[in-house]
Parts: C-alpha cells; sequence; structure tokens
C-alpha cells in the first residue's frame, strides 16, 4: 500500500545557522590511528574498486569500513566514548553511561588525492558525525562547514558534529585521507 501523501512536493530549504563542532587532537591515542591506518590500507587493497557518491576521490571504501576491518574498532570505540562525554558534558544529557548511547551506524575511509573533493551534504538522520585526519598536509583542502565555515585538515584531528550540519571540501592539493563515521544514539529520547 502507497504512503498517505499530503503534500504533492516537499520543498527544501537550507538555512545558515549557529551549530557546535567539536575538536579533538587525537595524538596521544597513537595506537588507535596506527591500527585505522593499517586498515584502511588494507581495505584498499580489499576493496580496490571505484564508488560513486558525493565525494570525488581517490578512493572510497564501502560505507560498513568498521564492520568489514576489526582494526577500525578501537578508533569507533574512541569516538562513541567522546559523543558520550559531549551528551554529558556538554548537553547535561545521560549518566555515568553516556558512552555506551551512541554506536557506529556506517563508517569509511577516503583518500582524496589531488583535485578530490566533497559536494555540499549532511549526514542527516545521524545524530552525529565525525571525521578523523589519518593523513593531511599544510597544502590538505580543509572541510566547510555552512558556506564558509572552514576548519583545516590536521593530521590526528577529529572533529563531531550534528549530523545534519551542512559541510563540504574544496578541491584537494595535498595529502588527505580520513575515517568518516556516521554516529546513531541508541534511544533517541
Amino acid at each position: 500500500m502507497a504512503p498517505v501523501r499530503l503534500v504533492d512536493k516537499i520543498q527544501t530549504q537550507l538555512v545558515d545557522t549557529q551549530s557546535v563542532l567539536f575538536a579533538f587532537d587525537l595524538s596521544a591515542q597513537r595506537a588507535a590511528l596506527d591500527l585505522a591506518r593499517e586498515a584502511v590500507r588494507e581495505l584498499q587493497q580489499l576493496h580496490p574498486e571505484r564508488r560513486t557518491s558525493n565525494v570525488y576521490g581517490e578512493w572510497l571504501s564501502p560505507k560498513n569500513a568498521h564492520e568489514l576491518s576489526p582494526k577500525l574498532q578501537p578508533l569507533c570505540q574512541l569516538v562513541t566514548t567522546l559523543c558520550g562525554q559531549i551528551w554529558h558534558d556538554v548537553f547535561g544529557q545521560g549518566g555515568e553511561h553516556a558512552a555506551d548511547e551512541f554506536y557506529v551506524w556506517q563508517s569509511w575511509a577516503v583518500d582524496y588525492g589531488q583535485g578530490g573533493y566533497a559536494e555540499s551534504h549532511n549526514h542527516f538522520p545521524a545524530f552525529f558525525a565525525a571525521v578523523v585526519y589519518l593523513e593531511a598536509d599544510a597544502t590538505s583542502a580543509p572541510i566547510v562547514f555552512g558556506h564558509n565555515a572552514a576548519r583545516p585538515s590536521l593530521p590526528n584531528t577529529l572533529y563531531i558534529f550534528p549530523g545534519a550540519l551542512q559541510h563540504a571540501v574544496p578541491h584537494n592539493t595535498g595529502r588527505r585521507v580520513v575515517v568518516a563515521m556516521n554516529i546513531l544514539k541508541k534511544n533517541p529520547a
């Protein structure tokens, strides 16, 4: 049975709003980062085929990279733990087990290469989105939130942001390898 249609067309309108972004230096988490780098190299060998999406780069992994490579699990655990800390410390939600309220729904790795970019997009319905820079240099393209809020691509940096936050990556000229994640909350209340 077809769903009930109340209107013929849904209009989508983008609005610029101030939104929060959380940035972390993960340099002290060397073991998780090194395992993630190994995972990306292995995934590139096991899944070399070209994929199409809003990301255009040298290589894009399948969207279930965390399920394909156990070596991504420590990084995923780190990110969900930080999501729980944000939820508790910033938003005053969750109790002592706030980190257990979040899980990685999707994850993928991208090697942008020269000229790679990502069209403007968001990760809705993800509660949080995350991007971890495994490799970056001074000429790596930034991530741009909204229309002009650019944040640099720095090695070992993690950005966590609301899944509905619009963002893009301009044409890349440096080394830029990332792991991105969509994070869901187990209990949306």
